[in-house]
């Protein structure tokens, strides 16, 4: 089972025009995007759902290095689907239907497909006609039937100027 979720992010900086703060911009924006992949899937086949996190992460600056103020928006959801369901095979109807929406691969070689691990899945997608600033969402699974058959949905914002993460 993939451990993992990659992350897609960039640096954007924004402003707060009349009183929406980036933050907010971007807690929005990755919320709708896993909500919408949520909503792609027969709801029938859905045990329940958890959100894991819907919170600011910390960015790396054009050095490698943490930075302090800058940070982007994560939202990530595990999404159970009843027992007997094939969660590889929900994963890949996911992929199709948000590609024939547009959605297509990030990073050439930043996916995991079934050829090289045997069964599990990480595919990475952005929007169509989305701009560096539009959040991407990542879909992985695998097909441990030791684990409850799921799904892992992320998504994360560009970079954002912010204050400390912690006082």
């Amino acid at each position: 089972m993939v451990a993992g979720v990659l992350m897609v992010s960039g640096c954007a900086g924004g402003s707060d025009a009349q009183g929406v703060t980036p933050k907010h911009v971007e807690e929005t924006t990755t919320t709708s995007t896993v909500d919408e992949a949520i909503a792609a899937i027969d709801q029938s086949l859905i045990d329940h759902v958890d959100q894991v996190m819907n919170a600011a992460v910390g960015c790396l600056g054009a050095d490698g290095n943490p930075q302090a103020t800058l940070h982007a928006w994560q939202n990530m959801r595990y999404v159970w689907l009843n027992n007997g369901t094939e969660p590889l095979a929900m994963a890949d109807t996911l992929i199709k239907t948000k590609e024939k929406a547009g959605w297509t691969k990030t990073v050439p070689g930043n996916e995991i497909t079934g050829e090289e691990t045997g069964a599990a899945r990480t595919m990475t997608r952005v929007s169509a006609g989305g701009s560096n600033d539009a959040p991407g969402l990542s879909i992985s699974t695998g097909s441990n039937t030791a684990v409850p058959p799921v799904i892992y949905l992320s998504s994360t914002s560009t970079c954002f100027e912010g204050g400390a993460l912690l006082p």
